[in-house]
Parts: structure tokens; C-alpha cells; sequence
């Protein structure tokens, strides 16, 4: 074994995120996106913690979603951070909850609501491929499913990937009679 050189971090050393790099583009494979949660841990969160204290979390971690789990660890939806404190949370204390026994669970997107791409298939795609299936879903966020071992991988964040890209991206979920509906009956 050799020894390693240890140096100090000089203030000119700035922490990078992956948006800092530009040499991502709509050509890339899209596989450069997926965060493999094989490899590195998912943002979760318990489904019965209040919502109040979520969005605290998520401001102080700058986190715009976090995935909710149920006490098994087990996916069970995902919110975002204008979940917590928009037009549902309002609408719950409008109708009597009181804001600090809101949980995340009354707030999130249920599991059974969210959208899902291929492991397998985003292997042989390009991030433009990606984008596009985003805006014609109208979805801003989309599970990673390795469908052959039934785990759930990763997750693509619409806004994430258009600040690596440094793009706009407009993505409008467009609505159904269903989804009026059932924001109607809320």
C-alpha cells in the first residue's frame, strides 16, 4: 500500500453539483441522469411525519421532492416541496385540519399515481428521449424500474434535469375530466 498526500481545501475550492457540468446535452445517453439508487441513497421521507416539519427539512436540505415511505421502508409516494405548502395544504386547513397535524401521506402523490420508465429501456435512450416522453405525460417527475428484479432504481426530476442541461423545460400535465374532478371534490 502507498500513502496518500493530504491537502488542505483552499478557498478557491468550490463544492459542484452535476448541474455545474455542461457536458451533458439532449444527445447523451440518458442513463448519465438516473441517480441508481444501487448506488447512492434515496431523499425519503416517513408518510406520517407532519408536512409542516417536511417542508422545514426540505428547505434546509434545498430538496425539491423526497420519496415517502410507510414504516416498512416501502414506496408509498412522493411530494414536493410546493405540495406542502400549496393549494392542497390550504385546502386542508380550510375544510378544519389543523396545519401541524397535516402529514405528508394527506399531501403526497400516492405510488399508485406515479409514472414509470424501463431501467432496461433508458440503457439504449438518449436524455432527449427522456424530455420528450416527460412533456407529452406531462409528467415533471418519473420513477427508474428495473422491471426484471421489481426494484424501483431511480427517480428523474424534470426541473433537475433542465438545470443540467441549462434549458428551459415546460412541462404541463394536461388536464382530464378526471383531474378536474378530483379537484373539485378536494
Amino acid at each position: 500500500m502507498k500513502t496518500l498526500s493530504l491537502y488542505t481545501v483552499d478557498a478557491a475550492d468550490h463544492l459542484v453539483h452535476p448541474r455545474h457540468f455542461g457536458h451533458t446535452h439532449l444527445h447523451s445517453p440518458a442513463m448519465e441522469l438516473v441517480e441508481d439508487f444501487s448506488h447512492s441513497t434515496p431523499e425519503v421521507i416517513d408518510a406520517d411525519t407532519p408536512a409542516a416539519h417536511t417542508q422545514e427539512i426540505m428547505l434546509h436540505e434545498h430538496s425539491r421532492f423526497k420519496l415517502v415511505v410507510d414504516n416498512e421502508g416501502e414506496l408509498v409516494g412522493l411530494v414536493e416541496q410546493e405540495q406542502l405548502s400549496g393549494p392542497a395544504m390550504l385546502r386542508r386547513v380550510a375544510n378544519g385540519d389543523l396545519r401541524h397535524e397535516v402529514t405528508v401521506s394527506d399531501l403526497m402523490r400516492p405510488r399508485e399515481q406515479l409514472k414509470a420508465l424501463a431501467y432496461e429501456q433508458l440503457q439504449s435512450c438518449t436524455i432527449g428521449d427522456v424530455i420528450t416522453t416527460l412533456q407529452h405525460s406531462g409528467e415533471s417527475y418519473c420513477l427508474v424500474v428495473d422491471r426484471d428484479h421489481h426494484q424501483i432504481r431511480g427517480v428523474i426530476s424534470a426541473r433537475d434535469l433542465a438545470e443540467r442541461l441549462h434549458i428551459d423545460l415546460d412541462i404541463s400535465k394536461v388536464p382530464t375530466f378526471l383531474n378536474i374532478f378530483d379537484s373539485l371534490s378536494d
